[in-house]
Parts: C-alpha cells; structure tokens; sequence
C-alpha cells in the first residue's frame, strides 16, 4: 500500500516538474552560449532528481523500505551536484573560467566525489524508517562532512557573485542581483527546511518546502540569462509575492474548503486579489521603468557634460597655443615694421613704403583678432585680464577711435558725431581694455550702420560716467537681445547678413572687460531696422 501524501505535494511535484521544462525550453530558445544551456539543463536534470525521488521515497518507502532507500539516496545523490552547477553556472555566466581555474577543479572533483559517497555508500544516508507515515532518515556518521563540504559548495557562488559584482556594469549589476535573491531563496528554504528541522529538530513534515524551492531558483536564474533588459529586484519580488499568496489561496480552495458557498466566496476573494496583484505588479512596474529612463537621461546628460567639459578644455589649450606660436612672429614683424618706418634701414622708396603701410596694417589687424582671442581664452579660464591704472581719459579715449573711424565712415557716407564734455571725469581702469571694449562697440554701430550714423555721448552720473554709442542701423530683433553678449563665435541673423567678415567675439569681450571693471552694459532696440543703442556704464573709482 502506498503511503498517503497530501494532495497538494502531488499537484507541487507535477506543477514544478512542468514549469522546470517550460524554464529549460525557454532557455534553450535563447541565444545564449552553449555552456550556460547546457549548465542550466543538468540544472534541471538534478533538480527532477531531487524533487522526484525524495516524493517516490516518502511515497512507497513504507510498502518498500528497500526500494524507498534507493529513491532517498538518488534525491541526495543529486543535492551536492545542484550546487556544484550553481557555481559553475556562475563562472560561465561570468565569463571567468580562467580567473577561477584552480576552484573549479577543487569543486567539479569535490562535488563529484560527494554526490558518489552519498549515493552509493551509507556513510551519509544509512536507512530510513517511518513514524506513523513520516519519513524520518538515519543518518550516517559523514553526515556532518557532507553538511560541511555542502556549506563549502554554497558558499562559493555567493563569494564569486559578490566579488565580481564590485566590477560590473549597471545591467550586469541587475543581472547578478537576481541570480542572489534567487540563490538566497534557495539556500535559505533548505538551511532551515532540510537542514535545521529534520537534522536537529527532528522535524520532517516540511522538508518539501526546501526541496520545492528549487523551481524558484530555477526560475530566477532562467530569468537572469535569457533577458537583456530586466526591472529590478524589487519587481521580481513583488511578482513571486503575489504568485504565492495565489497558490495558497488556490490549495485552500481545492483542499481545505468543503462548503460550496465558501468556495465561491473564496475564489471571488482570489479573483479580486489577482486583479488587484496585478495593478500592484503594473505600478511597480511602471515605477521602476519611469526611474530607469530618469537615471538614463541623467547618465545621458552628465556623459554629454563630461564631454562637452572636455572638448571646452581641448578647445581653449588649442586657442592658447595658438595664440602663442601666432603672437611671437607678428610682433617680430611689427617691430621690424616700425624699424623701417623710423629709417633704421634708410630711406624707404615711395612704392615700397605705400606696399609696406599695407602689410602693417594686415598685421596689426591680425594682431588684434590673436589678442582678442587671447582674452576670450582667459576670461573663460577665469583669469585675471585688467590691469587698474590711476587717470584714465576717457574722453580722450573715444576721441581717438572716432579718430581712427573717421576713414570708413566717409567712405560709407554716414556721419559719427560725439558729443563729450571737456570735464568728464577721469576714472581707475585699464586704458587699453577700456579702448578695446569701447572701440568694439563704436565699430560695431558703424558696421551695421548703412544709412544715417552714429552718435556718440558722455555724461558723468553720480560716482559714474554713461557711454551711449546710438547708431541708426538694422537693430536687434528680441530674441537676440537676451543672449546679446553671451555668445560666442556666433552673431544674430542680422549681423550675419549685413557683414560676412565679422568674428562674433566682440561683443562678448566687450562685455567682460566692463564688468571686470564693476561696470555695466546693455543695450536696447526697437527692433530690425530701428537702430540700436549700447550703453557703458562705468565707476570713476
């Protein structure tokens, strides 16, 4: 007579031993490498081993104590294998057959050699009997090695996993997380179920939950290497969660429920759950997809700033390089330039002189692009630019550059007026800076000036003095008026198709020379065509 198990032990071992080839057929579908296929189904193979024949031992052990042992001893027999191919699904998984070499060697022979004793000696399992229909093991006197050597297995996927983790990347970190729960779940389920209880407590009703919950670890592993993009371990929980409280609540129904009314009552509890487990499921779902494409638009973002860091850094070592190897031979030339002016060399011929005056002016313009572009280096590094000096003329300052303007604009027939005050203060500032910045914006508003002119005027306010530099030009439209002198190397649309030639970086040395100086300027315009007015403001102290 066969012993009578209950009846949801038939419906567990007959559930796992379909889901355990459904996971197989999964994994095998996959394209995965063929170790980690070939690991996962002698995975399996151990796994019906174990589950199997530790139930066909408790189930004809009484009527056959023989036949039962034999059973008992396959199941064990297949315990010690189980772990060693969790480790070496691990190494495979991995990549790191080669790092861990001399450990494989020890657990492949170690896990051979156990799984052998076990199940062809008595030296671990020595019999069994039955207490009332309780199969209770005798066991022998390498039990306590077998535990130990066991342990030994366990503990070596977890050391591997742990110390491989450190190095991963994100999605391998994920990966690794769910080959741990799924392990801990396992390890933690037999510690207690078939180790504690049976072995110390001598309680052996509940050994089926260690040996069952093989089908967990299976599953997570089997989810671990087939999928590419993976939720989380928080999801994954929340699912198993879920499914456990609806096999439960399914076995009640089936199993311990007689009442038909009850019945109902109970499977409408369990339909209701389903559905309100899977919204559960869905939200967390959705919750942990909506973090991940956060932290890949930050990951995206901070890359992107990173490399953006990088080539601004490229950019302005190349600009300073530049500038050097460019400086050193135009101030030889303009030296040498002003040496033949001055009639070191003698007397220069007419002809000569007129091709000269060119080639000094191409240079000295040259020069000043090298030097603007000098200072856009080191404003950017934030380096100290000005140099304050004591009595800076101001007046005289936007003299000499109307002076110098007075040429272009006869040439283009629009007039430049000033209207600057004798006694205009002067004021602390770095007199060359002052000139560039000044000069910029003066040249500027005849540059863009095709019709009409340009005015300029002074006046002394409080403990400061107002530059105004009004031109009748082709304005500003608004959207460049905000960003007027942050940019750099670009120009308004405007600007662009009234003259070709220009740098886009006036502007924007103009602006930090002035605040250097704890000045202000700003400009304002009614829009295209309408001219534009750019106004300095500086301390006289």
């Amino acid at each position: 007579m066969l012993t009578e198990l209950p009846l949801y032990n038939k419906i567990l071992v007959i559930l796992i031993d379909f889901v355990g080839l459904w996971l197989f057929i999964v994994v095998y579908s996959n394209k995965i490498k063929r170790s980690l296929k070939l690991t996962f189904l002698a995975m399996i193979g151990a796994m019906f081993l174990w589950v199997n024949f530790a139930y066909f031992a408790r189930l004809i052990g009484e009527r056959s104590p023989t036949i039962g042992l034999i059973f008992l001893k396959t199941a064990w027999f297949a315990t010690p294998i189980l772990f060693v191919l969790i480790y070496f699904l691990i190494i495979y998984y991995l990549n790191k057959e080669k790092r861990y070499s001399s450990l494989n060697k020890i657990i492949f022979w170690g896990g051979l050699a156990t799984a052998i004793i076990t199940g062809f000696s008595t030296l671990v399992v020595e019999n069994i009997k039955f207490i009332g229909s309780d199969l209770t093991i005798v066991y022998g006197k390498w039990m306590f090695l077998f535990l130990g050597i066991v342990f030994f297995f366990m503990c070596m996927p977890l050391y591997v996993l742990f110390k491989e983790y450190i190095y991963c990347s994100t999605e391998e970190k994920i990966k690794i997380k769910y080959l741990l729960f799924g392990i801990l779940f396992f390890y933690i389920a037999n510690v207690i179920f078939n180790i504690l209880f049976p072995v110390f407590l001598n309680i052996v009703r509940l050994y089926w939950i260690g040996d069952y919950s093989t089908i967990i670890l299976l599953s997570f592993i089997a989810y671990a290497i087939t999928r590419q993009r993976l939720f989380g371990i928080r999801i994954a929980f929340t699912a198993t969660l879920v499914s456990l409280i609806a096999v439960l609540l399914t076995l009640d129904i089936f199993l311990f429920t007689n009442s038909l009314i009850l019945k109902l009552y109970k499977s409408l509890v369990l339909v209701l759950f389903i559905y309100f487990g899977y919204l559960l499921i869905k939200s967390v779902l959705k919750e942990i997809e909506y973090r991940e494409k956060i932290k890949k638009a930050y990951d995206l973002e901070k890359k992107a700033r990173q490399e953006l860091e990088r080539l601004d850094k490229a950019k302005t070592q190349f600009m300073l390089a530049t500038q050097h190897h460019l400086r050193t031979p135009l101030t030889a030339m303009i030296g040498y330039l002003d040496l033949i002016f001055g009639g070191t060399y003698g007397k220069v011929h007419p002809k000569i002189k007129k091709t000269l005056l060119k080639f000094q002016a191409s240079t000295k313009r040259l020069n000043k692009v090298v030097n603007e572009l000098l200072d856009v280096s080191q404003f950017q590094l934030g380096k100290k630019v000005i140099t304050i000096q004591p009595n800076v003329d101001v007046r005289k300052i936007l003299k000499d550059i109307i002076t110098d303007l007075k040429f272009e604009t006869q040439a283009k027939g629009i007039y430049l007026k000033f209207n600057i005050p004798k006694d205009l203060p002067l004021i602390n500032a770095d007199r060359e800076k002052i000139k560039v910045a000044l000069a910029n914006i003066i040249d500027n508003a005849v540059k863009y000036t095709p019709n009409g002119g340009v005015t300029v005027n002074a006046k002394k306010t409080d403990s400061k003095i107002l530059i105004t530099v009004k031109d009748t030009g082709i304005g500003i439209i608004k959207s460049d008026q905000k960003n007027l002198f942050n940019r750099i190397f670009e120009r308004g649309a405007g600007a662009r198709t009234a003259n070709t030639t220009g740098k886009g970086i006036g502007l924007y040395i103009t602006f930090h020379i002035i605040k250097a100086h704890h000045g202000k300027i700003w400009a304002e315009s009614e829009g295209k065509g309408k001219g534009t007015t750019f106004y300095i403001e500086l301390p006289i102290k």
